[in-house]
């Protein structure tokens, strides 16, 4: 089990992984084998990637190929396999997420649905925070990447809330306020997420 509390599900392991070394440790370009401290590494260098994408806007259309790109610009110092999907089952606690070879047909379907909805700037902060709250417990549930899933999450999030007029900021949201609108969400109850951000966005 990661030190984020992800774990595989059965059938898969780190032998059956190509993301990971042999103790588990993600393969990562600077050769560590301890996690805490890749954990710190990443930490510190992801943090950076993030505050230069929070500057930038999303395209009016968005597609999983951003997310994709979003997730490479983040971690791509750090990991060989950024921005590409993962290729196991994994889980966190309770919450199975979606299989790994259902990954890009849900992706393009929670993200036609997320561009069907009207331009945001014309929507009020309740019905934004519903819509946005409704996509991130979608988008959590299908956990595309192998690590690093949250914090692209929050930044596209973010992204979007700027390009409609909000700003939305996740500093003071904290780690197991998150965890309980995930799994409520999973449960089909997406208002604790559409709460969290309701809160953090103006």
């Amino acid at each position: 089990m990661g030190e984020d509390g992800h774990y595989y599900l059965e059938g898969y392991s780190a032998d059956t992984d190509p993301y990971a070394q042999e103790n588990g440790v993600l393969k990562n370009y600077f050769g560590i084998t301890d996690l805490a401290k890749l954990n710190e590494i990443e930490a510190d260098i992801a943090g950076l990637q993030i505050q230069k994408l929070l500057k930038q806007a999303p395209p009016s259309v968005l597609t999983p190929k951003y997310l994709c790109d979003l997730h490479h610009q983040v971690f791509m110092e750090i990991y060989p396999w950024a921005g590409k999907f993962r290729q196991v089952d994994i889980a966190k606690g309770d919450t199975h997420f979606l299989k790994h070879t259902a990954i890009e047909q849900a992706l393009e379907t929670l993200f036609s649905s997320l561009n069907k909805i009207q331009n945001h700037k014309n929507s009020s902060l309740e019905n934004f925070s519903q819509t946005i709250g409704k996509f991130l417990v979608g988008l959590n549930y299908v956990h595309p990447f192998r690590e690093g899933n949250g914090r692209v999450q929050r930044l596209l999030a973010s992204q979007i809330a700027k390009s409609s007029g909000f700003n939305l900021d996740w500093q003071s949201v904290g780690n197991e306020a998150m965890k309980q609108a995930s799994i409520a969400g999973v449960a089909g109850d997406t208002r604790q997420m559409a709460r969290l951000i309701l809160l953090n966005t103006h």
